[in-house]
């Protein structure tokens, strides 16, 4: 009821205007705020807008007052805290704008209690906003941490999904195969081999064949012609019609002849076509079998004729099968000592080559080419090829021709994997082209040029190509015209005794076979053979560095070696070698008498020439 308002400061609980004496219960006054407010409880019962709201108040003056509705009070409190609220705001005007703190009767004492009021509620404030943000931190953290679970689980349902499309397509695949196998057996249900039963062994000896070798008789070639090719011929065709083939998990493989070298040759006889005419029937009746929808996957499956004659009629027979596409593609395709007649073969050759675009092994061993047009268009279809991995082309370039060029051009092909260019009649006359190709070559593993003209000087270009290249792992030399200087030089690329440090910069991933390198005493080669899985070139590195060891163990110059090579303090390596002797004694454990020791001889001798 008075006039001018109540004092606001010091701030205590007797000069609150709004303060109920302690022996009387104390009356809670209660100020309705907006549903986003604050609520803070003073010690004294009054309920006020928390520390963030009631800063603003100190801040921003009389526009506070819009935070708490003055509808929302009743007459007197509201009128008691504007007068406040006006009381303050003079005052942090006054103090703002410079003003002695005893202007119009304003105590000292009320300036310093608004400041330190105002600290507080900046400091209540900022550690609010801290705690907002620390909030905000952790729920994004979360956050983050739940979408790159869900994101996770997504991915791997992404691919669970994917892996079993793929299943599906090959079950569906697998099954219109399988219909497609059953519909030619029942097809072929009453289908019997027509071909006329093998002539009797008389037959065979009155026509009188040469077989080329004292030792083969007529018995041996009856036996052989029977086997390797009346019987094989009836059994794979068989298999054909019956709707069989394809179905087994390894690649079906489809014989003719016998592959051994020293198997006789199977003449051709008016006999055999029939035969070759069921097997082209056969095979054409399952290749041409009618399949539900497309098939992507074709069984593949492998043709090795060997040590037979083919002769201008069975070539065109055969060409019309193995051209088809349908349920099965070729990916091998053998041709070994055939008697060709002419370009016959080279062009059943080209003509299988281009339609099989899956074929990735060709072999055309002792099929001798005797111009150079043949051998060219061979090469150009074999280098040309998509996928043409493996080749074998033993005897191609016969009579006068070399073939360095033709190596030459083949080996370009970066695809190529193994290459068998034996008996080829390679002369380099001094060239480097193709020890430069082999050099640098990404993905050849095997190479033989046994049987050729190779001499010693390009024993040192071999040489020179094998200490770059560590790719190729089986280089065949056997039979060329090397004289014991270019051995020495193969030898020391693959094993260079000069020092330790040569014989671990040798080439320790090729080896060099049909030269007889073998190291003193008979214990083996200067390789690990690769019988073993878990072949790895640092055992042939470990092997010869303990080799050369040993060796000038048995003359104790171990010490001296080392002193010499090493250049410098020797003693600081000294645990070094002789933890090294334990690391390349390993790889000799086994098969290799005498290992243990000769480590144990190798520690003593560097103990007792270091005094240590």
């Amino acid at each position: 009821t008075d006039s001018s308002p109540p004092p606001l400061w010091p701030l205590s609980a007797s000069a609150l205007p709004f303060h109920t004496p302690p022996p009387q219960p104390a009356r809670r006054h209660t100020v309705e705020l907006q549903p986003t407010a604050h609520i803070v409880h003073t010690p004294v019962g009054l309920s006020l807008p928390s520390p963030v709201a009631f800063s603003s108040f100190s801040r921003i003056g009389a526009r506070a007052q819009q935070t708490v509705p003055s509808q929302t009070l009743s007459c007197s409190l509201q009128a008691r805290i504007d007068a406040c609220m006006m009381s303050t705001n003079e005052v942090i005007k006054r103090r703002r704008l410079g003003g002695s703190p005893g202007d119009d009767d304003v105590p000292a004492g009320r300036d310093d209690a608004v400041s330190r009021l105002e600290q507080r509620m900046n400091l209540m404030e900022a550690s609010f906003q801290r705690e907002i943000l620390e909030v905000k931190r952790a729920a994004a953290v979360e956050l983050h941490a739940k979408s790159s679970a869900i994101e996770s689980r997504l991915s791997s349902l992404q691919d669970e999904t994917d892996r079993l499309k793929a299943k599906v397509m090959k079950l569906d695949e697998e099954n219109r195969r399988l219909e497609a196998a059953f519909k030619l057996h029942v097809k072929n249900s009453d289908w019997e081999y027509t071909a006329p039963d093998p002539p009797p062994d008389s037959y065979w000896i009155e026509k009188g064949y040469d077989y080329g070798d004292e030792d083969i008789t007529d018995d041996d070639y009856i036996d052989n012609i029977n086997g390797e090719f009346f019987w094989r011929a009836r059994r794979q065709s068989k298999m054909l019609m019956s709707g069989i083939c394809g179905l087994e998990d390894r690649t079906t493989e489809f014989y003719f002849g016998d592959g051994a070298n020293d198997s006789p040759l199977i003449r051709y006889d008016d006999a055999l076509l029939p035969h070759w005419v069921e097997f082209y029937y056969s095979m054409s009746s399952w290749l041409s079998s009618p399949v539900r929808g497309t098939i992507e996957r074709t069984y593949p499956f492998n043709v090795y004729i060997c040590n037979i004659e083919l002769p201008a009629n069975v070539l065109q027979e055969l060409s019309k099968c193995f051209q088809l596409e349908g349920l099965g593609h070729m990916e091998v395709f053998s041709l070994e000592r055939n008697g060709f007649q002419g370009s016959d073969g080279i062009d059943f050759a080209l003509q299988i080559i281009q339609s099989q675009k899956k074929m990735i092994d060709f072999c055309f061993d002792r099929n001798p080419v005797d111009n150079h047009q043949d051998c060219q268009r061979l090469v150009d279809a074999i280098v040309g090829h998509p996928n043409i991995s493996n080749c074998g082309l033993v005897g191609l370039c016969g009579g006068e021709i070399n073939g360095h060029d033709y190596l030459v051009h083949i080996l370009r092909k970066e695809k190529l994997q193994t290459l068998d260019f034996s008996d080829c009649s390679v002369t380099t006359a001094g060239q480097s082209t193709m020890f430069d190709i082999i050099k640098l070559h990404p993905n050849l593993v095997f190479l033989c040029l046994g049987d050729n003209n190779l001499n010693d000087e390009d024993a040192i270009h071999i040489s020179g190509a094998l200490r770059y290249n560590r790719t190729l792992e089986r280089l065949w030399l056997k039979g060329n015209r090397f004289t014991r200087l270019g051995e020495d030089i193969l030898k020391k690329v693959m094993y260079d005794d000069s020092s330790l440090n040569a014989v671990a910069d040798s080439n320790h991933v090729c080896i060099i076979e049909g030269m007889g390198f073998h190291l003193p005493g008979g214990s083996g080669y200067y390789y690990v053979r690769r019988t073993r899985k878990d072949y790895d070139p640092k055992q042939s590195r470990a092997r010869k560095i303990f080799h050369l060891l040993s060796q000038r163990n048995k003359q104790g110059t171990n010490a001296h070696h080392l002193e010499a090579e090493m250049g410098g303090d020797t003693l600081k390596v000294v645990p070094l070698a002789l933890a090294a002797i334990q690391v390349y004694k390993l790889p000799w454990n086994r098969g290799f008498r005498g290992a243990a020791g000769a480590k144990l001889s190798i520690m003593y001798e560097l103990v007792r020439s270091w005094n240590v």
